[in-house]
């Protein structure tokens, strides 16, 4: 699940040791059942988000807290500004703007469980859809870099990438997408997500790059696993 997965040791002692003193089970279950937009809103700014939530999460969620729990310093290496705050922005807009009651990810945060809502993979409905075509899908261990050195030019149209773009430099980003292009398919599509890092391409490959801000945007603003700062689609040029 993205992002949430690798923040998966922070949210588990988050959860065990760090919310039961700041958020009853009460408060839990009233969040986790939605409401409309303006219910949402009012039960986060007047119950939810008292003193307690908005410094113990900036605690925990600091770069020396995460640092200490595990997190590699280097994650932080191209970071600027507050890590804490822009989570804590990103926590009251799944709290509010998006349904929780509609939100696996957010409900395995504060709960372990998927109480009302599943990830598509989870769902009944897909099941068959998943086992009748795994024989479509090949593991490869190896880093990306290594991989798309391997391939032949004009191979793959789609690419998931999720945040990988966010612990490499600069240059190295650009080479990245220098060889995720070469790969790709004419009118081929990258997918990628910032967590904390702008990445996006950059205007040296405005002639084999297009970018679909508005496409992208729409979808940002839908996804469920909220943790992410910006959701970014480019097309290889055609």
């Amino acid at each position: 699940i993205g992002t949430v997965g690798q923040f998966e040791q922070y949210f588990r002692i988050f959860r065990r040791w760090v919310l039961p003193w700041i958020q009853s089970d009460e408060r839990i279950r009233r969040l986790l059942e939605g409401g409309d937009p303006d219910e949402r809103r009012r039960f986060y700014d007047e119950t939810w988000a008292h003193w307690r939530w908005r410094l113990v999460f900036r605690v925990f969620f600091s770069r020396f807290v995460m640092s200490r729990l595990g997190r590699e310093p280097d994650f932080f290496e191209h970071v600027e500004g507050r890590v804490a705050d822009r989570l804590l922005g990103r926590a009251r807009y799944a709290f509010t703007e998006l349904d929780p009651s509609d939100n696996p990810y957010l409900q395995w945060i504060l709960t372990g469980r998927h109480r009302t809502a599943r990830p598509l993979a989870l769902r009944r409905e897909h099941f068959e859809t998943i086992r009748a075509r795994l024989d479509r899908l090949t593991w490869v261990h190896a880093s990306l870099e290594d991989y798309l050195e391997r391939q032949d030019a004009n191979t793959i149209d789609r690419f998931n990438l999720s945040d990988v773009f966010e612990y490499v430099s600069t240059p190295d980003y650009h080479a990245m997408l220098d060889q995720l292009v070469r790969v790709g398919r004419p009118g081929g599509r990258l997918a990628y997500w910032n967590l904390f890092v702008p990445r996006s391409r950059p205007e040296s490959m405005a002639d084999r790059l297009v970018p679909r801000p508005e496409r992208a945007d729409e979808l940002h603003a839908q996804d469920r696993a909220f943790f992410y700062g910006d959701f970014v689609l480019e097309d290889v040029a055609t």
